[in-house]
């Protein structure tokens, strides 16, 4: 009897111990890593889906492999070295999480081939990797940001569909493909070669967009925008998005010095501002020949001679128009929209022949390229010094000093530093 219970005792001992030699693997393929070194990869090369997060904080190596892992669950996250210069994951394929490499001086070489799909994915702050090539192609994202790079071109994105897409500070990026079709968030274009050019004609539909220092643009298939879209420092001379139909929010043109036309031909509607601002090239405000209605301000400061709104009839917020032109005809303006009760809000004002040096900022032309940029309508940093004008209208004189407070429910947006934060990831 003593026999059989010692017997019994020994079975499921090794019994015990088998189940926990079987169920290790498991473990180790599901437990978050907070690592440093190659080994902790190693330990994980077993598992060809890792349902845990991976971060190495400060690597002190110079390179790290990811082996044999295809699918993470959580996230992967790699950042603050300043020896790596090499990591590969050859065979992941998706990321549930974030996937994010960054600050990282001296990384030269980035292998993620394999990966189609991962949920935010951020390369930052990787001033030397001059390569970035997803070979199999990255077909899903939901937020993607690539910032502070060497690289001059980004290869295998094939993505259809985004909620945000920051490209900034790339500064031998010359040339940009977006295939996205759709972006439900922001999109933030900015600091990147002078000579970019910045192609997203598949783009039919955004919410917010921010662009700067590019040589050119081409949205063409634009047509709708939720909230704000601004173009700010640019080096392109014409601006045509004729496909567009409404702009849930504030357009902002500002400080585009070698910007001659603009053309929204299908533009009927601005819910919020209609901003142009210090463009010194650009002699006339025309190209909106179906805008029916601004729901916020018009705010028009330049060189300008003259202004083409053939179809407006509607402006729900207030008018102010500075320009430097003597032949600017400011009592033709306000009979045609101020005393016709085309321009519905309290706030007017209209004054030609003025020094620039005495003009107010517009929506979005102090600031570092969000429409709602520092500056503009509603936060002056100065007051018209003189009322210089030739021929400014009596209602512009009795409200000059009004001009200062218009502000416009939704026509402001943060500026770039928070466009840039709410992308973060």
């Amino acid at each position: 009897m003593k026999v059989t219970s010692i017997i019994l005792a020994v079975s499921m001992a090794l019994a015990a111990q088998a189940q926990k030699n079987q169920a290790s693997p498991s473990d180790v393929c599901s437990t978050d890593i907070t690592g440093s070194g190659q080994g902790d990869l190693d330990a994980i090369k077993g598992c060809k889906t890792y349902k845990g997060t991976i971060t190495m904080e400060k690597p002190p190596v110079d390179q790290l492999t990811l082996e044999g892992v295809e699918s993470i669950q959580g996230n992967l996250i790699i950042r603050g070295s300043d020896t790596l210069t090499s990591f590969r994951a050859p065979q992941l394929k998706s990321v549930k999480g974030e996937l994010s490499i960054s600050q990282h001086t001296r990384l030269e070489r980035l292998d993620l081939g394999s990966l189609t799909e991962v949920q935010s994915l951020t390369l930052s702050v990787l001033p030397v990797l001059e390569k970035i090539d997803f070979a199999a192609g990255l077909s899903q994202v939901d937020d993607l940001r690539i910032e502070d790079t060497r690289a001059s071109n980004i290869g295998g994105l094939k993505l259809e569909r985004l909620h945000s897409f920051a490209l900034t500070e790339n500064t031998l990026m010359k040339k940009f493909e977006l295939s996205a079709k759709e972006i439900t968030g922001k999109l933030f274009v900015v600091g990147n070669s002078n000579e970019m050019e910045f192609d997203a004609s598949q783009l039919a539909s955004v919410q917010d967009a921010t662009f700067r220092n590019l040589a050119k643009i081409n949205l063409s298939g634009l047509a709708h925008v939720q909230s704000d879209i601004s173009f700010h420092q640019n080096g392109f001379s014409d601006l045509h998005i004729d496909n567009v139909e409404d702009i849930g929010g504030t357009l902002a043109i500002a400080n585009n010095d070698h910007l001659t036309e603009t053309s929204f031909k299908k533009l009927s509607l601005i819910t919020g501002a209609l901003s142009i601002g210090n463009n010194t090239q650009l002699q006339s405000i025309s190209g909106f020949p179906s805008l029916n209605a601004i729901h916020g301000t018009v705010d028009l400061a330049g060189n300008f001679d003259k202004y083409e709104f053939p179809q407006l009839q509607d402006v729900r917020g207030g008018m102010r128009i500075q320009t430097t032109s003597s032949s600017f005809n400011c009592p033709e303006l306000e009979q045609k929209f101020k005393k016709s009760s085309v321009v519905k809000g309290s706030i007017w004002g209209c004054k030609s022949n003025m020094d620039a040096n005495n003009m107010d900022p517009t929506i979005g032309q102090g600031g570092a390229g969000g429409a709602g940029g520092g500056g503009g309508l509603g936060s002056m940093p100065k007051k018209q010094k003189t009322h210089n004008s030739s021929s400014s209208s009596k209602s512009g004189d009795d409200h000059s000093s009004d001009a200062a407070s218009i502000s416009l429910r939704g026509s402001f947006v943060a500026l770039a530093a928070g466009l840039l934060g709410s992308l973060a990831m």
